[in-house]
């Protein structure tokens, strides 16, 4: 077991610890926290900063666009294939029926109409995999992520819960170099169903084979991983990357910039202190 991770890095914040320490307290038992049985994690803007990878790669199909046809202002696309992106997963469970393609051609057959284009199928295809690219190639692994999450794994085991697409959620852990810390890729579009719905939370227990209230969540989205994991019985953590992120959320659900910062908190508090060395 390492125990370097017991040192606070530099940025983490300094009054978080003890706000994990008394929420765990209240919901996994009394001090020391019983060990934690599993844990598990959202993908998109939680374990990757997908935000920046997918603005990346609809810049890149934008531009590929302009060249297609001159009726096409690439930041007019980009704001429009955003919009048709949130209109899509405002409604997630819905979202994920059809293949991840025909998702794909979608979202952006709607974003060209939007500003009055239409494309045949062969160079909306060419769009799609611009896109595609150029997100994966945003994606890099993090060796300091991958440090923390081989210390976490030696605690519990860990599954990543996701609204996603299974063969882009596996694509994406693979560039991460994350796949080899899953025990197990929950996704929503497998069995019908998506997150907030308390259902693919039970089936991400189920597969870890741990009681929901055993295992803590953590995740990006207030509504849908934070309300989700609570309504499924699980303990949430929240990720808010943007500073100004706001929520009525309870003041007891901790909540931190990075997963980076919540996974070193949560070894701070599980991992097993280093043997004392004698003095004789």
């Amino acid at each position: 077991m390492l125990t370097t991770s017991c040192t606070l890095a530099h940025d983490q914040p300094t009054d978080t610890l003890p706000v994990l320490a008394t929420y765990l307290h209240t919901r996994l038992g009394t001090p020391p926290p019983r060990p934690l049985a599993a844990i598990s994690l959202d993908l998109d803007d939680t374990l990757i900063d997908t935000g920046a990878s997918l603005a990346h790669g609809v810049r890149a199909a934008a531009q590929l666009a302009a060249t297609l046809t001159s009726r096409v202002d690439p930041g007019a696309l980009i704001d429009a294939y955003h919009a048709a992106f949130a209109a899509h997963w405002r409604h997630p469970a819905a979202a994920g029926t059809g293949g991840l393609q025909d998702l794909r051609r979608r979202v952006w057959r709607t974003a060209l109409r939007s500003v009055g284009v239409t494309l045949d199928t062969s160079d909306l295809d060419r769009l799609v995999r611009t896109c595609v690219a150029a997100q994966l190639a945003m994606i890099a692994p993090d060796p300091e992520l991958r440090s923390l999450l081989r210390e976490l794994t030696d605690l519990a085991p860990v599954a990543v819960c996701s609204n996603g697409h299974r063969s882009s959620v596996q694509r994406k852990l693979d560039k991460a170099a994350l796949t080899e810390f899953v025990t197990a890729i929950i996704c929503g579009p497998d069995i019908g169903l998506a997150k907030p719905d308390p259902g693919l939370f039970h089936a991400c227990s189920r597969a870890l084979n741990v009681d929901p209230a055993r295992c803590l969540h953590i995740g990006d989205s207030w509504h849908a991983d934070v309300q989700g994991a609570l309504a499924a019985g699980m303990v949430p953590i929240w990720i808010t990357r943007q500073p100004a992120a706001t929520a009525p959320r309870p003041p007891t659900v901790p909540s931190y910039p990075t997963v980076t910062h919540a996974i070193r908190d949560l070894l701070q508090l599980f991992s097993p202190a280093p043997p004392e060395r004698s003095c004789g």
